[in-house]
């Protein structure tokens, strides 16, 4: 079916060099295809372009347990204004081959040998790195937020958070739900309650990426160091949230963690900042037992489990498990061992799929 182009096109980038970026990506190698989350990209060439750009498609019956909350490509839009500041793709064209076919055309931020994997910062960040991260969240204070997402900046961020948490520990197959609870896990009613105690301040709102793991982050060679890319969990919220996140899903050494925090301090405005000092570890007990949710569901169902950094997650379970525990303010269950062995050998029975979700449910995760 002939691809129909939706919205304004790319000054350079018509929509004859949509079609042939499309031609490109059917007879595009293997090594030229890289899949994502939620989204199979494959780099191509397109004659008459400078650079290589990159097809976006979404995978079919992908399992998300986090859900997206703004559009990705309204999102890349308003990053833009802000002159520079921030690494991210650049959408060329959007359109669709079908109704239930849409795809995206961004600028490819990889390295010029197409066939060649991004250099992701999957043991940490370098401190030049961690310098020019912090300095892009810093910039995203500036975006207009109500760009994309006009409701928001009304205060309560944690609160909203956490009942997302609690939605989704909720809405766990009953296999995974099951697991959790012999593992001494609560249920999402009893989450609730526990986490109801815990309370942050309220800082000035701005747009956050929401996923900054590290295959979400692109080594480059300049003053930015980083291309942030996939922005489909990008919210409107805490911009403490989004640095304490990318420490909690990164491995993070306490010097460059102090530096991040010490260089984010001194370049925002107060309103941004006040009591971070006091409510960083709230956030942080909130994604460690996110983790310990979202790990084992992965494990139950098999979602995303060649991705490297969910591989990594899960091989480290016992650990996010007990410390979760402990985020919690429960004590460790000694009956758990059998339980939490044959979860991490990945012998318990495989849950249904969800609605819309269909085998396999692969990707690089996060």
């Amino acid at each position: 079916m002939e691809p129909r182009p939706a919205g304004p096109e790319r000054p350079g980038f018509p929509d004859a060099a949509v079609r042939q970026a499309l031609l490109a990506e059917g007879a595009a190698p293997a090594a030229h295809v890289f899949k994502g989350t939620a989204h199979l990209n494959t780099v191509v060439r397109v004659p008459g372009t400078d650079a290589p750009v990159v097809v976006r498609r979404r995978l079919p019956g992908v399992c998300r347990r986090e859900r997206s909350f703004l559009s990705e490509h309204a999102v890349l839009r308003a990053v833009e204004d802000v002159s520079g500041a921030v690494a991210a793709p650049r959408i060329l064209a959007l359109g669709e081959n079908s109704p239930d076919d849409p795809f995206a055309i961004h600028t490819y931020v990889g390295p010029p040998d197409i066939g060649r994997s991004p250099d992701h910062p999957v043991h940490g960040l370098l401190p030049h790195e961690a310098d020019g991260l912090v300095d892009q969240l810093c910039a995203l204070t500036r975006v207009n937020y109500r760009q994309v997402d006009p409701t928001a900046g009304d205060g309560r961020f944690h609160d909203w958070l956490r009942d997302q948490l609690v939605t989704l520990v909720a809405e766990l197959p009953k296999e995974s739900q099951q697991l959790a609870r012999l593992l001494g896990l609560p249920d999402a009613g009893r989450l609730r309650q526990i986490l109801s105690r815990q309370r942050v301040g309220e800082r000035r709102p701005a747009l956050l990426h929401g996923d900054l793991n590290p295959w979400n982050l692109v080594r480059r060679d300049d003053r930015l160091a980083l291309t942030i890319i996939d922005w489909e969990l990008a919210v409107v919220g805490d911009p403490l949230y989004d640095l304490v996140r990318h420490m909690h899903l990164t491995p993070t050494r306490p010097e460059i963690r102090d530096r991040m925090f010490r260089r984010w301090e001194r370049s925002l405005a107060p309103e941004y900042t006040r009591d971070w000092a006091r409510d960083w570890k709230v956030y942080r007990r909130l994604e460690i037992v996110r983790s310990a949710y979202v790990d084992l569901d992965r494990i139950v169902t098999g979602a995303g489990l060649d991705a490297p950094n969910v591989r990594r997650a899960v091989d480290s379970y016992a650990v996010t498990l007990a410390v979760a525990a402990g985020a919690l303010g429960l004590p460790a269950r000694t009956g758990a061992g059998p339980y939490l062995a044959r979860v991490l050998a990945a012998e318990v029975p495989r849950a249904p799929p969800p609605p819309g979700c269909s085998r396999p449910c692969r990707g690089r995760g996060r």
